[in-house]
């Protein structure tokens, strides 16, 4: 299994999914080991995260900056905790698997990118007012 972040079996897209799968996985384990359950607290509320939703955000806001996908799948490699995984000895007895983990620059990083996500959403007046603008942005592209 270890083997499948770095080799995978199909192409680069199956590569960088699996990737951010871990990525995902790894960050919701650490928001739950600190607050009992995936929110990221942010100084404006919570915010209520689940796998599908963080993958598209994260990598939505890399490919949006222009990263193309090796580069995605690199950083996610990156970020993660891979020397912790690779020698994990949970027991001796039954090992049914690890969770993945970040590094602390990886941490950092997701609550930096949530934190944005925070501030750009309270510059909308809350999540309404977000919903509302988007809404009205796309009345404006389709009378285009």
């Amino acid at each position: 299994m270890n083997n499948d972040i770095w080799n995978p079996a199909g192409s680069i897209e199956l590569a960088h999914r699996q990737a951010l799968t871990c990525v995902c996985d790894a960050y919701l384990f650490h928001l739950v080991s600190l607050h009992r359950r995936p929110v990221y607290r942010h100084q404006y509320g919570d915010i209520s995260l689940n796998q599908p939703a963080l993958q598209g955000f994260i990598d939505s806001y890399l490919k949006d900056k222009g990263w193309d996908i090796e580069r995605r799948r690199a950083h996610y490699i990156n970020i993660l905790d891979l020397i912790k995984y690779l020698h994990r000895s949970n027991s001796g007895f039954i090992d049914w698997g690890t969770v993945p983990a970040l590094t602390p620059r990886g941490i950092r990083w997701m609550n930096a990118c949530l934190s944005r996500l925070g501030e750009m959403v309270n510059s909308y007046g809350g999540w309404k007012g977000y919903i509302a603008a988007v809404e009205e942005d796309q009345k404006d592209e389709n009378r285009l």
